[in-house]
């Protein structure tokens, strides 16, 4: 805890301009993040570094073991980071995926069960915000955008109090505002089901501004 504490001072006391990079994959292509699962299914361990030459540093971090069971969401988990307010961007690449295509950011996670996930699925065309709360996953708000496979995408997400405003490479799409988890926690990626989602970089940053 004293480490969680000591980079979120860091992260809030940088310029509002800046960004801290969350470790996902090391330069040379090892898993950096802690691998974890809310849910049923194979247990964790699928989190695989992957050569990709379109990905930033040659490397993307994805979910690989397949598995099509549905209340399946494995996750991995940037070490040493807890926040509660922040400017949060992951890169993204939906690759593959019968069931299922999507892939998120997770927030303020306390635990493997309680937390909050951004998801963009490729296969639904659209961008929702969940609330995991004792293992059970609730609907916050959804929205229909266009999410592309085979293309990489920037999710962005600014989370200020109770208040989420979620963009889209650039766009905004979709703001709500949900109360039942106002506690700083860990930050990380999120797949569901068979999804292959390639992650390659997940930035922090203070918010800028409150978010209206």
């Amino acid at each position: 805890m004293r480490i969680f504490a000591f980079v979120a001072a860091v992260l809030f006391a940088m310029p509002a301009s800046a960004q801290l990079l969350a470790p996902l994959l090391t330069s040379d292509g090892k898993i950096a993040c802690i691998q974890g699962m809310t849910g049923i299914g194979r247990p964790p361990g699928g989190w695989e570094a992957i050569a990709d030459k379109t990905a930033i540093g040659g490397w993307a971090l994805a979910e690989t073991t397949g598995d099509s069971t549905d209340l399946h969401f494995p996750m991995c988990i940037a070490p040493q980071i807890s926040v509660r307010d922040v400017d949060a961007s992951i890169r993204f690449k939906p690759v593959a995926g019968t069931r299922d295509r999507a892939g998120g950011l997770v927030l303020r996670a306390q635990s493997a069960a309680d937390y909050y996930v951004v998801v963009a699925s490729a296969r639904d065309n659209a961008i929702r915000i969940y609330r995991m709360q004792g293992g059970r996953r609730s609907l916050v708000a959804s929205k229909d955008v266009a999410v592309t496979s085979g293309d990489w995408h920037k999710l962005r997400v600014l989370l200020v109090g109770d208040k989420f405003e979620i963009s889209l490479d650039g766009k905004e799409v979709l703001t709500a505002t949900d109360r039942s988890l106002m506690l700083p926690g860990a930050v990380g990626v999120w797949s569901q089901s068979d999804s292959v989602i390639y992650f390659d970089s997940l930035l922090l940053g203070p918010p800028a501004q409150a978010v209206k």
